[in-house]
């Protein structure tokens, strides 16, 4: 009988190996705190929430690996992804779970989490700064089109002052000024 040869290649690994001590052993038990973690411990990882997300074909991390890392207490890599601001926030993923794990909210709380901690991208923070700054998100600029239909060069009636005012009272304004 022929002898084998022992390989002496290390085995492949599908994913990267958690490093232990990168994990924020708190940081399940902070989402688990907020008002949507209170089911985040009943996810049994059955990945329905990543098949009913339009987008998370194209995403890093799936929103059944999200809510995984965060159970791990994978903080650095859970506030750091993109992600987590990707969401579109169509409550697919929630309105199918069948533990009632409230994904869409808390990828709210990491990102809000994210921005207290400063990590809010760029195009993020420029469409809030425009909302605190004009008291809108969409500015009417083609004045021209409103003259063609007749109407008035600028949406009569319309005040955005009070929204103004609220939002740079607000946390996101708070948060948004600490950005410049």
């Amino acid at each position: 009988m022929a002898k084998t040869e022992e390989k002496t290649v290390p085995p492949v690994t599908l994913v990267d190996p958690i490093e232990l001590s990168e994990l924020d052993r708190d940081f399940r038990e902070e989402i688990h705190n907020m008002p949507n973690g209170e089911e985040l411990g009943a996810c049994f990882a059955c990945s329905t929430c990543t098949a009913a997300c339009p987008i998370a074909n194209s995403w890093d991390y799936k929103p059944h690996q999200l809510i995984r890392m965060i159970l791990l207490g994978m903080r650095e890599k859970v506030l750091a992804s993109d992600e987590i601001w990707l969401c579109l926030t169509c409550f697919e993923c929630q309105e199918r779970c069948p533990q009632n794990v409230r994904v869409t909210d808390i990828l709210f709380d990491c990102k809000n989490l994210a921005a207290e901690e400063g990590r809010i991208p760029p195009n993020v923070a420029e469409l809030g700064k425009e909302l605190v700054e004009q008291g809108q998100l969409y500015v009417i600029t083609a004045d021209w089109e409103r003259e063609d239909l007749g109407l008035e060069p600028s949406l009569p009636g319309l005040q955005t002052e009070g929204v103004q005012n609220m939002l740079k009272e607000s946390r996101t304004g708070r948060l948004l000024e600490e950005e410049d």
